[in-house]
Formats: structure tokens, C-alpha cells, sequence
């Protein structure tokens, strides 16, 4: 009885501790155990390299804290951010300017700050002139048409605050919305800006070259770019000794760079300040000479790893600082903020930070880098093949000193320097040099805006557009929700002017809201073009492009292959599909050739009427709408249609059968003889291109062109066989007493920025495209045939010049109106000039 109670109790125990066991197995399987450091550069590679092999020397000192150091090689921030984001890498070292960049389109995010010396955690943005030059400088105004030396483009202390601040004070004017590289090579002279021509800052290729002429890299590939000279805040200073007039640089670059072997000649004298009102001082005097400040450098990782790793990114960083920094030495005031006002990072007291007690450096293990790197060669440092080096070198990184751990004090250690890169014949690699420490962010701050707080401003600032918005008016419920889509997709990459969305029940509506100023632009078919020219002063400014390489397109009457008896020259009787009332394929272009070579009566040049009495049935969407039809609307001409209760024969996509492949819907399924459409819709629509269901069986050959001449052709032969060609798709706006430039401009760059990012049709589920429909749609804004938006040239931004001869003649058959605004006008001119006439006789 004894034993199987006492078995029974281990079995129990056992029960109870193999969870626990396995739980514990896990949990160790799963523990972070490596940290890969993305480094940018060659001369970075190598100081990484040397820093884990003192890491691995003094693993013992790293206690339960250490992780396996790998060094990823990257030439860029751009190229780490990338890496990190697919997690290839783990972590890297970001100016305030890239932290924005990586969090907001690549959800990186700060884990650790710099701190500088005193504690602080911000830097301060100055402009940097050598002593009596510029004698013509005033004010910030004056510095238009000067010699600019920047570190890189998107860098926040060396680009974007004295972008905002020119743009606010000096008179610096915004030439494209979203492009700062443009607007800042209108306002200076040849310069030296890194990355001012790579895609990310030159996304449609048109940047001018200017802030690339000061620039000097030799190198295939490398001038204006990261391996340029001038590149970095080094290279910033460097440009202006020997070409700029002006450098905008962090407080601490000159003194750095003046430290220097390469620049020891040099006096601080040499050098001053420009400050925002325009006067001078001392390169000493940067507090009350600043133009902004800026945070300091921060370690940046993924959103996608956990807090438990980030927490020991945090705890190995701490440890690498204790172990490899001079420490941090605080001054009586190091809690205070550099100036007065301004957003101390992570040094308020008020936010109670974890880290804040603890400085990570003068630790317990401060320098104590207990390895003899004489006796074993560094295959990654390139100076090791030079013996002497080293010992020529001493004051560098690495410094030689008697290991105070061991009692034999003859033999010397050799110690890593986190914060010192001159061994390296770079400055500020992995860390900034100025940096004396570093400190943890809490987990509820770990974001770029509450990195950033304040200095934010300036990086949405510079993006600021004197035209705020760009409301886009459209016609249904499918579009608007696309429109939506778009808007938000814009905003995700800060194009400017912001889009507004606004839904009125007809084309009409949007025409009169455009007029009025509570809409901006709308898509319009060639036929609404001319309305809306003719009648609402609108002008068209950017046109669709199909395969044609021209904003233009072919007008088709289509069949099917399997109704032989359907010809184009005898209709009568016929069912036919239009693509709505008065647009140009679907009805201006086929009613005027029948009209015109003697098919149709014409009824005077009512062409409802003559449709009505010649086609038994058809879909015409808004045929029976007094917009657009201001005779008498005749029921035959929507008996086809197939929109239900209020959508039934709309002018817009709200009807299943509206527009260019609704016509084809209502071909294929809708019972019409023929469709009349422009000529890529029947390709875009058979051989399983769309996944509806009512087009799942067409195919190409089950469908044929009907020629002028009564024959028939295959759909690729639509150039010879066709009625006409005709005006692609436009954006229109105002124009008239109410035409506004700027407006225009700043509408034709949001579009082209647009297209730019979000005009490939080949997406997942996940992205939008703004020349797709969703699923059961089609058409909707833009048409799906789309390729490009295309920038109308200036002198024929008229719609009677952009439609074309053609094209008026044809309108002028079919309807029995056009022009009528026209002839109103010259008839009130007419009889005003009766009436003076008449005045003077008497």
C-alpha cells in the first residue's frame, strides 16, 4: 500500500514538472541568441568587425546578456532600412531625418538614443559661412542664387530644418508640392546635395542635376552619392572649404572636423555662424544661433520583433557601452535642455524613464577589453597589413594599456572605442563621435513621432502646398469608394495637394460644382469634354492614354461572330448597345456616320428621335434623362438596360450596361445585336481577362468588327476597320474668369506623382491601382485600358482644340443644340450692337 502511494505521489510530481520542463525547453529554443548590425559603409564593415571580435574576447563579461554580433554590409540607410524591414538585419544607427523616412514607410523603430556630452540628446541646426565671405548676405532672403553644401537630402539638421526655414523666412518658393529637391534647386546655385537624383527624391526623373555640380565623386556611380566626398555632415564641411558658400551642419561637425589630422591647420576662427535674422557669431555660439533643434542619432529595429528581443537589444547595447566608451561625464545643468524651450527626447524628468538612472557608461566594466589583438590579425582591418600601424595609430579607436586584471603588467591590451571611428579614416561610423553614451527608450515611446516630437514639424512643413486639396467629383457609389482608396493611398506617401472626395448624381452636377469652385477636376468622356467646355468653361489639362501611344482611341461596332446577318450599313430593327447618351464611341461617332451616309432620318439633327424610330431596342444609359436629353425621352432607347429600381438606365456605373464595357456586357449577354465602344474593350474582356461571371466564356473569336463598308474584320484589325478615331478620356477643371495656374499645376503634379507610384496594374489585394476596378466593376474614374495620364499641351487646353474637327462635326449632326451657347451669345452681342447703333443714328 506504501509503495503505490509513493508511486502515485511520483507520478504526480512527474505529472507536474515535465510541463514545466518542456515549457522551459522551449522557451531556451526560442531565446534570441544573435543580432545581426546592418553597417553602411566599408570603413563601418570594419569597425563592426572589430567590435565583435572584442565582444567575443570579453564574452565572459557580457554575462546573460550577450548575443552573437554579426556585421551585414549595406552602402546606404536606404539599403539597411530595406534589409531590416525583411528582417535580413536586425538594427543600425539612423540620423532624426531617416528615422522618419524607416518609420513611416518601413514600421522601424527607435529603441535607443545617443547622447551627447552633458547628457544631452538634441543637436542644433546652423549654418556655417567662412569668416568675411558672403559680405552681400543680410538676411536669410539673400542667400537665393548662393553655393549650398548639404549632407544628404532628407537628413533633418542638414536639409530639412534650413529647407523649412528658408521656405518660411527666406523667401524660398515652393515649386512642386512634392518634390523639396526642385524647390530647393530653384532657390540656390550650383550645389552639392547627396541622393537629389536617386528615385526615392526624384521619382518622375525630371530633377535638374544643379545640386549634384558641386559634388566630386570619382568613382563610377559614386558621385552624388554615398560614396561622394561631400557626403555626410563631413562632407557637407569639406564642400564648403573647397566650393560652397554655405553648410548646413549639426553644432558639433566643425569642432569635430577641426580635431581632425586632416583639418588641425585650421582655427575655429576661421569660421562663423549665420544666424536666422541674418547676423554673425562664433561657431562657439550655436545655442543662440540655431536654426532649429534636431534628436540625436537613435538604434533603430523592426516593429516586427518583440519587446522581449528589443529589451535585449537594449541590455547588449548597455553592456557594449559600459565596456567600450570613455563614459559619460555630466555637467552640473545636464538635465537641462540646451536653450530654452525645445523636446528633450528622453531627458525630461517628467516621463520617468526606466534608463535615465542608469548612464551606460563609467560601469563596472568600463574599457575593460581583456585581448591582446598584437598576437592575432584582423583578416577585416585593412591597416593590418601595415605592423606599424597600430602603434602609429595609437591615439586612434583602439589604444594600448595594461590590463589591470592580470598581475603581469608587461604584457599590453588593446582596447575598442564605440565612439571614436578616426582608425577608420571616416568619422562617426556605427555611432556618431560625438556621442558619449546611449539611452533606452521605453516601450510606449518606441515610435518615430514620439522620437521625433517636435522636430516633426519641420518634416511635415517642408511639405507643406500652397494649393491644400484637390477635390475630385464623381458620379456613383463604386467610384466614390474608390476615390476613397486613392485618397488614402496618397496620404500614405504625403502627396500634396490632399484629396477630397465629393459624389453628385450626375456628370452634369460635377461640371456646375467644378464652375462653382466646390470641385476641382473630374474624368470626362470626349462628349462630356465638350459640354463642359461649351457650356461651364471647363478645360481639359490631362488625358488618358491606351495602347495607342496617343491620347486617342478607335471607335468600333462590334458583333457576334455567330450572327451573320448583323451588318453596319442596315441597323434597322436592330438591338444595340451604346455606352450612354452623347458620349463620343457609344454615340456621337456611330449615329453621325449612319445619320450622315443616309441610314437614318435624321429628324432634323434630333439623333434620340432617329435612334428610336430606327433600332427596336437598345441601352442607351441617360437616354431618358432630361440632362442630358432635352427633347422628347423615348422608353425603346433603355428597354435593354439592366440597372435596377433607381440605377435603371443611369449615366453612370451605377447601370451594369454604362460605359465602354458595359456595352460589351450588354453584347454578350443583354440580347443587342451590336455594341459600339472603343476598340481595346472586346481583348480586355474575353480569353478569362475578367472573372465575372458573365464574361468567364467569351472569346476573342467569338466576336467581330463591322466595317463602314458593310464586310466584316478580326478585333486586332480595328485600324482599318472602325468609325473613326476619337479623343481619349480627360481631367478637366476651371477655366475661364475662374482659371487659377497654380491650381492646375499643383493638380497636374499630384496626378503625375500618382500614377507614378500606383499606375502598375499588376497588384496583390493589398495595393491599389489607379487604373483598375475591383471585382464586378469596371471603368470606374479612370478607364481600366489606362497606361498613363498624359500632361495636355498648353494651346490646346481648349476643348474644342483637344476634340478636334472631327469630333465637333460629328456633335454638330447628332445634336441639335450644340453650340447653342455659343450662337446665345452672339445673338445678345448681335443685338447689343443693334441697340448702340441705333442710339448713335438717333
Amino acid at each position: 500500500m506504501l509503495g503505490a502511494t509513493v508511486n502515485l505521489a511520483l507520478i504526480g510530481a512527474l505529472y507536474l514538472i515535465l510541463p514545466f520542463t518542456y515549457a522551459q525547453h522551449h522557451y531556451d529554443e526560442h531565446k534570441t541568441s544573435n543580432i545581426i548590425w546592418c553597417t553602411k559603409s566599408q570603413e563601418e564593415q570594419y569597425k563592426c568587425l572589430n567590435l565583435t571580435q572584442a565582444i567575443e574576447r570579453d564574452r565572459a563579461l557580457f554575462d546573460d546578456v550577450f548575443l552573437d554580433l554579426t556585421c551585414f554590409m549595406a552602402y546606404s540607410a536606404d539599403e539597411c532600412i530595406h534589409h531590416i524591414d525583411r528582417e535580413k538585419a536586425h538594427i543600425t544607427t539612423l540620423d532624426a531625418g531617416d528615422v522618419f523616412t524607416s518609420g513611416r514607410y518601413n514600421s522601424l523603430i527607435p529603441i535607443m538614443q545617443e547622447k551627447l556630452e552633458g547628457g544631452f540628446t538634441e543637436y542644433e541646426s546652423v549654418a556655417v559661412v567662412k569668416k568675411g565671405s558672403l559680405q552681400d548676405v543680410f538676411n536669410l532672403r539673400d542667400l537665393r542664387y548662393k553655393r549650398a553644401c548639404f549632407p544628404w537630402v532628407g537628413s533633418l539638421a542638414g536639409w530639412i530644418v534650413p529647407i523649412h526655414t528658408l521656405q518660411k523666412e527666406g523667401g524660398m518658393e515652393v515649386v512642386d508640392c512634392n518634390n523639396q529637391v526642385k524647390t530647393a534647386a530653384n532657390y540656390f546655385n550650383n550645389s552639392c546635395a547627396v541622393y537629389s537624383l536617386t528615385d526615392k527624391y526624384n521619382p518622375i526623373g525630371d530633377n535638374s542635376d544643379k545640386l549634384c555640380t558641386l559634388c566630386t565623386g570619382k568613382i563610377p556611380g559614386g558621385r552624388c552619392s554615398a560614396a561622394d566626398p561631400y557626403y555626410g555632415y563631413d562632407g557637407a564641411f569639406r564642400c564648403l572649404l573647397e566650393a560652397g558658400d554655405v553648410a548646413f551642419l549639426r553644432h558639433s561637425t566643425v569642432s569635430e572636423m577641426l580635431q581632425s589630422a586632416e583639418f588641425k591647420s585650421l582655427s575655429p576662427n576661421n569660421f562663423e555662424l549665420l544666424c536666422r535674422g541674418g547676423n554673425r557669431v562664433p561657431i562657439t555660439d550655436y545655442r543662440q544661433c540655431s536654426w532649429g533643434k534636431v534628436p540625436a542619432d537613435a538604434v533603430v529595429t523592426t516593429s516586427a520583433r518583440s519587446f522581449r528581443d528589443r529589451k535585449l537589444y537594449q541590455q547588449f547595447l548597455k553592456r557594449i557601452v559600459e565596456l567600450y566608451s570613455e563614459g559619460l561625464r555630466e555637467t552640473p545643468n545636464s538635465q537641462q535642455q540646451i536653450g530654452n524651450g525645445g523636446f528633450n527626447s528622453f531627458n525630461d524628468q517628467n516621463r520617468n524613464y526606466p534608463y535615465d538612472q542608469q548612464q551606460f557608461g563609467n560601469g563596472p566594466y568600463d574599457n575593460v577589453n581583456a585581448y591582446n589583438n598584437r598576437n592575432q590579425q584582423n583578416p577585416y582591418d585593412p591597416y593590418d597589413s601595415n605592423p606599424n600601424y597600430r602603434n602609429d595609430r595609437l591615439d586612434s579607436s583602439f589604444t594600448t594599456e595594461r590590463n589591470p586584471l592580470d598581475s603581469n603588467s608587461s604584457v599590453l591590451y588593446e582596447k575598442f572605442h564605440v565612439f571614436d571611428s578616426k582608425r577608420y579614416g571616416k568619422t562617426n561610423l556605427l555611432f556618431q563621435d560625438a556621442s558619449r553614451s546611449l539611452t533606452a527608450i521605453p516601450q510606449d515611446d518606441q515610435s518615430f513621432t514620439k522620437y521625433l516630437q517636435d522636430s516633426i514639424h519641420y518634416i511635415y512643413g517642408i511639405r507643406e502646398c500652397p494649393v491644400p486639396a484637390m477635390t475630385l467629383c464623381v458620379t456613383s457609389d463604386p467610384e466614390f469608394e474608390k476615390c476613397v482608396k486613392m485618397k488614402t493611398a496618397l496620404k500614405a506617401q504625403i502627396l500634396k495637394p490632399e484629396l477630397i472626395c465629393k459624389k453628385m448624381h450626375s456628370h452634369i452636377n460635377c461640371m456646375q460644382l467644378i464652375q462653382a469652385g466646390k470641385a476641382d477636376i473630374s474624368v470626362f468622356d470626349a462628349g462630356d469634354v465638350y459640354t463642359g467646355g461649351l457650356n461651364y468653361d471647363l478645360v481639359p489639362f490631362m488625358s488618358e492614354v491606351y495602347n495607342l501611344g496617343e491620347p486617342e482611341y478607335y471607335v468600333v461596332a462590334v458583333a457576334k461572330e455567330e450572327d451573320p446577318d448583323t451588318e453596319l450599313t442596315y441597323l434597322k430593327g436592330k438591338y444595340t448597345c451604346h455606352t450612354g447618351i452623347n458620349m463620343a464611341a457609344g454615340w456621337t461617332y456611330p449615329m453621325a456616320f449612319l445619320i450622315s451616309n443616309g441610314w437614318i432620318r435624321p429628324y432634323g439633327c434630333d439623333s434620340v428621335r432617329a435612334a428610336a424610330e430606327y433600332f427596336t431596342k437598345s441601352c442607351v444609359p441617360g437616354a431618358t434623362s432630361s440632362e442630358y436629353n432635352t427633347g422628347v425621352p423615348y422608353d425603346s432607347m433603355c428597354d435593354l438596360c439592366h440597372g435596377t429600381s433607381y440605377r435603371y438606365c443611369r449615366r453612370d456605373a451605377s447601370e451594369d450596361y454604362y460605359g465602354h464595357t458595359g456595352a460589351f456586357r450588354c453584347l454578350v449577354e443583354g440580347g443587342g445585336h451590336v455594341a459600339f465602344m472603343k476598340h481595346t474593350t472586346v481583348m480586355e474582356s474575353t480569353g478569362g481577362k475578367r472573372k465575372e461571371w458573365w464574361a468567364r466564356n467569351a472569346l476573342n473569336d467569338d466576336f467581330e468588327l463591322l466595317c463602314t463598308d458593310g464586310t466584316r474584320a478580326e478585333l486586332q484589325d480595328y485600324r482599318r476597320c472602325n468609325l473613326g478615331k476619337v479623343k481619349a478620356n480627360a481631367v478637366v477643371t476651371r477655366g475661364g474668369v475662374n482659371y487659377n495656374e497654380t491650381q492646375l499645376n499643383a493638380y497636374i503634379n499630384l496626378l503625375t506623382y500618382a500614377q507614378q507610384l500606383y499606375g502598375r496594374k499588376d497588384v496583390d489585394a493589398f495595393s491599389f491601382s489607379m487604373f483598375e476596378s475591383p471585382l464586378g466593376h469596371y471603368d470606374l474614374i479612370f478607364q481600366d485600358a489606362t497606361r498613363q495620364l498624359q500632361i495636355i499641351p498648353t494651346e490646346q487646353r481648349r476643348y474644342d482644340t483637344y476634340l478636334g474637327g472631327n469630333f465637333m462635326r460629328a456633335r454638330r449632326i447628332t445634336d441639335c443644340y450644340a453650340g447653342a451657347s455659343q450662337l446665345a451669345i452672339s445673338s445678345l452681342l448681335l443685338l447689343c450692337l443693334n441697340a448702340i447703333a441705333l442710339r448713335l443714328f438717333l
